[in-house]
């Protein structure tokens, strides 16, 4: 029996900056230290045996293509062993998405660390389309944390989580924005943005920030100025630690609004540390063979049967680099099995 849990609750790549106090004409400060929120736990606990898999409620075979041309994919020898079957689920905004799945895995036979599984969803809870509904979630996950570049807004401009980053003539700026409901909001950020690209380093130069031109630069939607107050504080990504400077915005309809700074020579380290950390949701649509696929950075999901997709996962040190890549051809194994 092979028991996987998978947890995709929402997890911060780039926790929005809070600041306490706020005063008119940017009197009062604050100093905050940003950190990551701690990302939920997978445990995976297997027991395999040799045997052959059968269909099961999809009537689809759980297909395992053939060793050798697996060994090929992963670069080295492979053990195959046999899945009697797993369960698993996917959780998102409190809603719990259950599956039971079944087929086979290959892992390295010479010691090396490095593992792929090809298993079949065989039964679960959705209501309709379980592709549909693992991809919503994989979607609203990469919407909450995940990292996009944004070139309609610059070569260097992207999506951190709900946060909006850029490089302004040489400074690097964070920009994040709430409404009236204290939710976080993309498009809230992106609108608090635009001006300030318009304008250019006049506005964000660090140590000469006026927090009152800022705010009275932000979209109608946010309302009418209400208060400033300067900020400082620390961004903290794996081993990079951002010291920041800035101004934290509040409008008479309860909107907010927050624009910190720190030295344009870290964008590089930003973007590596931001790219590559393990607390950035990932998402990828793709089409493999004709048929729908995404993946969230460590699964990748093919339906080539709507209700009972393809599951394909891979781990390890030695694998291919490119396991998005890696797993991808092992799908159009698997489906040129089938």
């Amino acid at each position: 029996m092979s028991t996987r849990i998978v947890t995709m609750a929402a997890s911060a790549c780039l926790a929005a900056m809070s600041f306490a106090g706020c005063g008119s004409g940017g009197d009062s400060a604050s100093t905050t230290t940003t950190t990551r929120r701690p990302v939920s736990t997978t445990t995976t606990t297997t027991t395999t045996e040799a045997t052959t898999t059968s269909g099961a409620e999809s009537g689809r075979t759980a297909v395992c293509p053939e060793s050798a041309k697996v060994a090929e994919v992963m670069g080295g020898p492979v053990d195959r062993a046999q899945s009697m079957g797993g369960s698993g689920s996917l959780n998102t905004d409190g809603t719990s998405l259950s599956y039971e799945d079944r087929g086979c895995s290959f892992e390295f036979s010479d010691g090396s660390d490095g593992t792929v599984s090809v298993t079949r969803v065989m039964s679960h809870n959705a209501t309709g389309s379980f592709f549909d509904a693992a991809e919503a979630a994989a979607k609203a996950d990469f919407a909450e944390d995940g990292m996009e570049p944004l070139d309609d807004l610059g070569e260097d401009a992207y999506r951190s989580g709900t946060d909006i980053v850029i490089l302004v003539d040489g400074t690097m700026v964070f920009v994040s924005a709430a409404g009236a409901d204290d939710e976080d909001s993309a498009e809230m950020a992106r609108e608090l943005a635009e001006p300030i690209l318009s304008e250019g380093s006049s506005l964000v130069s660090e140590g000469s920030m006026d927090c009152d031109a800022l705010g009275s630069m932000a979209p109608e939607s946010f309302g009418t100025l209400d208060s400033t107050g300067s900020s400082s504080g620390s961004i903290l990504i794996d081993e990079l630690n951002l010291e920041t400077e800035g101004c934290h915005l509040e409008f008479d309809g309860g909107a907010s609004g927050s624009v910190t700074v720190a030295p344009g020579d870290q964008w590089d380290a930003w973007v590596a540390a931001e790219s590559n950390s393990m607390f950035t949701v990932r998402y990828t649509a793709l089409e493999i063979d004709g048929h729908r696929a995404f993946d969230d950075g460590e699964t990748l999901f093919v339906e080539d049967d709507e209700a009972h997709p393809l599951i394909i996962t891979s781990e390890g040190d030695d694998l291919d680099a490119d396991q998005l890549g890696l797993r991808q051809r092992i799908a159009e194994l698997a489906l040129a099995s089938s």
